[in-house]
């Protein structure tokens, strides 16, 4: 597990102090709020304001539980299949693609699998999730942690087959790549082995947990456990991708009907290029058009 944050002890306040602070903290949560407020007590530091240790912020991230708010009635797309890309060079990590959502656009978008350097060595991503609460879904952040956590049972692939991950891992600082199910390309890989999955590229994959038709896998104690631990949250690299992936109108499933023209892609945020990769069934669409056979 990460280690916990490390607090500095609370100095002794004076009531000057004690009043300013005070009346700077309510003000700004009132203008701001709360987000804000993290901000400003992790800025303290590096200012003359007298900074209090028990403000502030570790610089960890916590998954957000299933929670009704977030709750939306309309089932999630099954995932698409797709050609992994070719990994751009040693020391990058495989992010599956998954289905995200606006709500201001009721539709879910397509946010294509990548790969990505994680925060630091040692470090895995468990993939997000969709799960079926009561009458709706809910969405599982991901994030990174020293062993993958549960994402639900879904069968992402390319090492992500429902538990854990058969992609790769860490020995002594250096990412081991599974041959087996990683795409190399020309790139000579120095750390890798060979372990075959198994996988089955004709079945309906499903992109959520729970209910009638959703995946049935369930978290085991270890995997509850890191998922109350600390992780740490998606890099400046995932989320330009996942902000560029909400703002491509191709992606979204209304209008691509659940099969993405982009499907994946050799760097983050990167969406043009020979690194891209359709997914299968729109390549096949496209092959027997430009043939002649027509879109079935």
């Amino acid at each position: 597990m990460l280690g916990a944050p490390q607090y500095t002890a609370p100095r002794v306040m004076v009531g000057q102090d004690m009043r300013k602070l005070a009346a700077g903290l309510v003000s700004l949560s009132l203008i701001s709020g709360p987000c804000a407020l993290a901000q400003s007590a992790n800025s303290m530091a590096d200012s003359n304001f007298p900074n209090p240790g028990f403000l502030q912020v570790p610089p960890h991230f916590q998954p957000r539980p299933p929670n009704s708010a977030h709750m939306v009635t309309s089932t999630p797309p099954p995932l698409p299949s797709y050609a992994q890309p070719a990994i751009p060079e040693e020391g990058y990590l495989w992010m599956p693609g998954f289905w995200a959502r606006r709500d201001d656009i009721r539709d879910y978008y397509w946010v294509p699998g990548t790969w990505v350097k994680p925060p630091r060595a040692g470090l895995l991503w468990t993939p997000p999730y969709w799960s079926r609460v009561d009458d709706g879904y809910v969405f599982h952040d991901g994030y990174w942690a020293e062993a993958v956590g549960f994402y639900g049972g879904i069968d992402y692939g390319y090492g992500y087959g429902g538990n854990g991950y058969q992609g790769g891992r860490w020995d002594n600082g250096s990412f081991f790549y599974n041959s087996a199910v990683n795409n190399f390309g020309s790139l000579r890989i120095a750390h890798d082995y060979n372990q075959p999955v198994a996988h089955d590229d004709d079945a309906v994959h499903v992109s959520f947990n729970g209910g009638k038709r959703g995946a049935k896998a369930r978290p085991t104690p270890e995997q509850e456990m890191l998922a109350r631990g600390t992780h740490l949250a998606p890099t400046a690299e995932q989320q330009a991708h996942f902000d560029m992936a909400a703002k491509d109108r191709s992606l979204y499933s209304k209008l691509n009907g659940g099969e993405p023209g982009l499907a994946a892609t050799s760097h983050g945020a990167v969406f043009a290029g020979p690194g891209v990769t359709r997914s299968s069934q729109r390549a096949n669409n496209d092959a027997r058009a430009l043939s002649g056979g027509g879109m079935k």
